[in-house]
């Protein structure tokens, strides 16, 4: 993946076209707060350039089914060079089975690759598992290896949120609740922080992060970084 965005910072004089492909994790929202999909779009147009553009096509609610019966018109219409995609847990509370979740998952990412693009594969933060149904828990984090047994089977880039923010939520479960809007979606600091993982996997340079929420933010990082490394 890094050579293809140097690629693309050597040809100012083309387009280039990021997908964000997934459910409420990565739609945009009324809050008035950059997610991570739009912090990832400031950090390559700020270092790579402004002919790359990172198109927002999450829809909240939505499952793997629900991605292929719309990948014509949200995705391929748009002829992206790269498709980031972010789905799992409405799979999840809908009852998918481990087998149906990575099939349709593995066709979502052979038809992006057939139509020219590079499959991105990325799997959630770490929902709040206490507040939430007893069974979740298991079945969502197989669907999470299942991403990463993906990557290695499609040599394709994956975009490990979990690993990162699961030791954070293991080990200190109180901070942790400060990344988060409800048990299973971030808030606006845990939306930065995915911004961040997200901007390093595309070899970018850290967030321009705005001055009021930058102590807060960074504290948390540091936070999650030390959990991640213990």
């Amino acid at each position: 993946m890094l050579e293809r965005i140097q690629q693309w910072k050597n040809l100012p004089e083309q387009s280039f076209r990021v997908i964000a492909f997934g459910s409420s994790n990565t739609e945009v929202s009324w809050s008035g707060k950059h997610n991570w999909v739009e912090w990832l779009n400031l950090n390559l147009k700020t270092h790579i350039g402004r002919h790359v553009s990172v198109i927002n096509q999450g829809i909240s609610g939505d499952t793997t089914k629900n991605l292929l019966e719309r990948i014509d018109r949200d995705v391929f219409s748009f002829h992206p060079s790269v498709v980031i995609v972010t789905i799992g847990g409405n799979d999840t509370f809908q009852g998918f089975s481990r087998q149906q979740y990575g099939d349709n998952l593995r066709q979502i990412c052979t038809l992006i690759r057939s139509n020219n693009a590079l499959p991105v594969l990325q799997t959630y933060y770490c929902p709040m598992y206490s507040l939430g149904a007893a069974d979740f828990q298991d079945t969502f984090e197989s669907f999470m290896e299942v991403n990463r047994l993906l990557s290695k089977e499609l040599d394709l880039p994956l975009i490990d949120q979990y690993r990162l923010f699961e030791p954070f939520y293991r080990k200190q479960p109180e901070e942790y609740a400060k990344l988060m809007h409800d048990w299973v979606h971030v808030n606006h600091i845990g939306n930065v922080i995915m911004g961040m993982q997200a901007s390093r996997s595309f070899g970018l340079p850290d967030l321009i992060i705005p001055e009021d929420i930058k102590q807060e933010t960074l504290a948390l990082a540091d936070q999650m970084k030390a959990c991640h490394d213990q």
